[in-house]
């Protein structure tokens, strides 16, 4: 048997000592999904969107627009000419005042058939010849007085639509693990469990920057389309992203009938750069900090609406979507679910499974800078 002197010391006594273990466990790994809180959690798009027959694996949402305000000479036309040639007459109306160019024409008589509008030239502004593919701008109405009624086109209907898609985690643990004692764990198998939920969390939040929509089949999944399926107009390059690029995004969607206010889903490195053009600006709207140094912004006031900076790790840094949340929102179909599964041989079988889509409507509403560097 060995021996040390006195006094006993940590150093001296070799016996084995218990280890300070604190009787928790930390995970480091990022589980955050602000964007799926942002839209009202994974069931935000039920008060958002008049559902009817849910649940059902494919859901679609009937949208509609306003009558068009803009045409398209088909021919070009010279400064005398009163009959113009247009690609689609079904837009104009008896009474519609016109802009082309720089002059404004009255519509006396529209031709379906022959896709020909009469005008009245010398109502507003130089008589001035027009070249094919210019743009007829509607910029009001003035009906003559007792005139009888005239055909105006009907807008059709559209039913964007997504997929519901399954997200599953396995658990089997042995029932040796499952009994053993261990620090901060009561039961192996209800731990595994629950840390499978935020796992499947950052795939769900990760859809919707690369989700692409799928129907599915015997031999491939279901999946529901992202951003990219929905937002497909207002597309701004955000290449050597500035302040211009930015709001030149935000005036695409007000421009197009979006209101705001929009949410930007930024990557922390796409933030950076946000943050430093509004930065230098000599406009800020700050609150007074007497210990804090330093600023965080994360509202900007465009002129044409307010925009929030929602930080996402999972977001790409060549992409900045700008969302009205007000017309976005997931749907689950069935939540997320611990299932213990038969048994195998000497082991604890089980799963978590839920299964989602993602809606947005209005896709006028929104925009995108893309092509991020």
């Amino acid at each position: 048997m060995a021996t040390f002197d006195s006094p006993a010391t940590s150093y001296s006594d070799t016996t084995p000592h218990k280890r300070a273990i604190t009787d928790a466990i930390s995970l480091i790994d990022p589980s955050d999904i602000p964007a799926v809180e942002l839209f009202g959690g994974l069931d935000g798009a039920m008060g958002k969107f008049r559902l009817v027959n849910w649940p059902h694996t494919k859901v679609e949402w009937l949208e509609d627009t306003l009558a068009p305000l803009t045409g398209t000479l088909s021919t070009s036309a010279s400064s005398d000419t009163t009959a113009i040639s247009v690609a689609d007459a079904s837009v104009f109306q008896e009474g519609h005042i016109l802009l082309i160019d720089s002059e404004q024409v009255w519509v006396s008589a529209v031709a379906l058939a022959t896709e020909l509008v009469t005008i009245t030239r010398n109502y507003g502004g130089t008589q001035a010849t027009h070249q094919s593919s210019s743009t007829i701008t509607i910029v009001g109405m003035a009906r003559l007085e007792g005139d009888d009624t005239d055909d105006l086109a009907f807008t059709d209907r559209s039913a964007p639509y997504n997929y519901t898609q399954i997200f599953h985690r396995d658990i089997k643990v042995s029932r040796t693990q499952n009994q053993l004692s261990q620090y901060g764990i009561g039961e192996e198998f209800e731990y595994q469990s629950a840390k499978a939920v935020p796992e499947l969390g950052r795939l769900l939040e990760r859809q919707l920057y690369y989700g692409v929509r799928g129907s599915g089949s015997a031999s491939t999944p279901r999946a529901f389309g992202g951003f990219s399926t929905f937002v497909t107009d207002n597309l701004v390059s955000g290449s050597t992203l500035a302040q211009s690029q930015f709001e030149a995004a935000v005036q695409a969607a007000y421009s197009d009938g979006g209101s705001g206010p929009w949410v930007a889903f930024c990557s922390p490195s796409n933030l950076l750069t946000i943050k430093g053009f509004y930065d230098s600006s000599n406009f800020l709207r700050v609150d007074r900090s007497e210990s804090t140094l330093g600023m965080v912004i994360e509202d900007i006031l465009t002129p044409f609406g307010s925009v929030s900076l929602a930080l996402d790790r999972w977001a790409t840094d060549t992409e900045i979507w700008i969302i009205d949340p007000k017309h976005a929102g997931f749907l689950t179909y069935y939540p997320f679910t611990q299932e213990e599964l038969a048994k195998t041989g000497d082991s604890m079988n089980g799963e978590v499974i839920g299964e989602f889509t993602f809606c947005l409507r209005q896709d006028k509403a929104h925009a995108a800078l893309t092509n991020v560097s």
